[in-house]
């Protein structure tokens, strides 16, 4: 009885630090910005697209807020500390874009289990293979447009564009992209499950993109997707998650964003024009 004891007095303290770490990667804790609440979820991407500041990520969440109805609040940013989340505040008071302290802290399950498939992610071979030569990589073109001299692919910038603003379906998200026009350009198209990786940096999170990462207003809490169809009676195509960085499979039936791209080459130089 007594060697029992002994062995729970010397094990007890180390397995509640263990339990206790555990725990605190289950919730790890993140501080974003609350913008604005919007009945209409266009009327937010609206005003998130004008602002001065940009951030690298966006998300919302719909929330019924008691006696007046359902609203889309809209969060920027995604922050480890309090302090690091004020100074982009204080920058975006300075612009009129905020009239409140809007703080707030989350509880986020996720971050733990995005390290799986950060783990699955590499195992699938998502690790970027351009990340350890990304010196002047990028181009911002200044018309909302990104050129990546690795890849020669041009992309849009924004990551919730006001043409882009809602989800669709597999098959709503290719046709957008046949019908854009921008510039001159009219040759967009749905990224491949290849050049999404030419993007994508697994040891990267929120979103998961390669640095420098050149893009604005990327949206982390739903899937992107991509223009790679799956032969199984052609009822899914491949999406990506710009949360961890993660490449899977997805209903065509179901939703996620859009984020056009087109080729850049010698025979095509300056686009199809209008």
């Amino acid at each position: 009885m007594k060697n029992i004891l002994k062995i729970v007095i010397i094990f007890f303290p180390a397995v509640f630090f263990l339990t206790n770490c555990f725990a605190k990667r289950l919730n790890e804790t993140h501080y974003s910005i609350h913008l604005a609440s919007f009945k209409l979820l266009q009327n937010a991407n609206k005003y998130t697209n004008s602002l001065k500041t940009k951030e690298k990520t966006v998300f919302w969440k719909k929330t019924d807020v008691q006696g007046k109805g359902m609203f889309y609040r809209v969060y920027l940013g995604r922050y480890d500390d309090r302090k690091k989340a004020m100074k982009v505040w204080n920058k975006l008071k300075i612009e009129g874009a905020v009239s409140y302290c809007g703080i707030y802290e989350f509880h986020d399950p996720v971050v733990f289990n995005s390290k799986i498939n950060k783990k699955r992610a590499v195992e699938k071979g998502q690790k970027n293979q351009y990340a350890n030569n990304t010196k002047k990589r990028f181009i911002d073109n200044k018309d909302g447009t990104i050129t990546d001299n690795a890849t020669k692919l041009m992309w849009i910038k924004n990551g919730w564009r006001l043409d882009f603003f809602s989800s669709v379906t597999w098959n709503d998200a290719v046709r957008s992209c046949r019908d854009f026009k921008h510039g001159s350009y009219t040759d967009w198209e749905l990224p491949t499950v290849k050049q999404w990786k030419s993007l994508i940096d697994t040891e990267m999170q929120f979103p998961a993109l390669v640095e420098p990462n050149p893009f604005v207003n990327i949206v982390v809490h739903a899937s992107y997707w991509t223009g790679t169809g799956i032969s199984d009676k052609k009822l899914h195509a491949y999406a990506v998650s710009l949360y961890s960085g993660e490449i899977h499979r997805q209903r065509k039936k179901e939703r996620a964003f859009i984020l056009p791209v087109r080729k850049i080459n010698k025979n095509n130089l300056e686009g199809q024009k209008n």
